[in-house]
């Protein structure tokens, strides 16, 4: 389907960042090119061995994309930040080189974020692992990627499966580039856009399926990278959120109860 076949333009810019994985890239720019509707896509190259922009033959014509190449390794923190530089919509939306979105994905966050109040910065989906090891299985179970409920409001959203407000993403000025690593710079911006008086919401229709490492030693440096990074965004945002001190702390937190999207 070429560009001038497509339907309508959203006002969304989908901003990705990328190290290796070029046929994981793949996958998920064919699952972007699915959409019926138009929007921007944004491949930020965190300085990969192998340039990403590799495989961008046969998705320009399909796709309304530009891979941006860091200088130097900076970690997805600062990626995004260039993406949300380089965006040329009102609403921004993200998710990782590692995940394939549903054809509807990018509809529903422009749709909701167009219709909710302007109080309202951003808005995370439905996250589900690809595979079916137990890996995966505990990752969906746990919904350990999608927006966490506390207290009747979200604290945050997960940046494989996000859209926010271009306007907030600037005024709460950006995610933590100190983090080097994945993990817990969505949450750090979250914590800054609460602060700043924002709220933060779930559209379960917005489906992203994320590849998952199935072995214990990736599992486990996964969850010591989410825990590590947690902390120090709690440390740093979560005091002016006026939570009482013996509520359990963020960065404790790896998933949701699986009853939490009707809570």
């Amino acid at each position: 389907m070429s560009q001038t076949t497509r339907g309508r333009t959203l006002p969304l810019s989908v901003v990705v960042p990328c190290y290796g994985r070029l046929d994981l890239t793949r996958r998920l720019l064919s699952s972007l090119a699915a959409a019926p509707e138009h929007f921007q896509v944004l491949l930020v190259d965190d300085a990969s061995p192998e340039p990403v922009a590799r495989v961008l033959d046969g998705f320009d014509s399909h796709l309304d994309i530009e891979c941006l190449r860091q200088p130097r390794r900076q970690g997805p923190a600062a990626a995004r930040n260039r993406g949300i530089a380089a965006a040329r919509h009102p609403f921004i939306a993200f998710t990782d080189n590692d995940c394939v979105v549903r054809p509807g994905w990018a509809r529903e966050f422009a749709t909701h974020l167009q219709d909710a109040s302007p109080k309202v910065a951003g808005v995370g989906g439905r996250t589900l692992a690809v595979g079916d090891d137990v890996f995966s299985r505990y990752y969906s179970y746990h919904k350990l990627l999608d927006p966490y409920l506390n207290q009747g409001r979200y604290l945050y959203v997960v940046t494989a499966n996000s859209a926010f407000r271009r306007s907030a993403l600037e005024e709460a000025g950006g995610f933590d580039e100190d983090l080097r690593e994945p993990g817990g710079e969505d949450p750090g911006l979250c914590f800054k856009l609460l602060e700043r008086g924002f709220v933060l919401n779930y559209r379960p229709e917005a489906v992203v399926h994320h590849h998952y490492r199935p072995g214990l030693v990736d599992f486990a440096r996964t969850l010591f990278r989410y825990g590590k990074g947690c902390r120090l965004q709690t440390d740093r945002y979560v005091s002016s959120l006026n939570r009482p001190p013996t509520t359990a702390p963020v960065e404790m937190h790896f998933g949701n109860l699986p009853d939490a999207e009707s809570a």
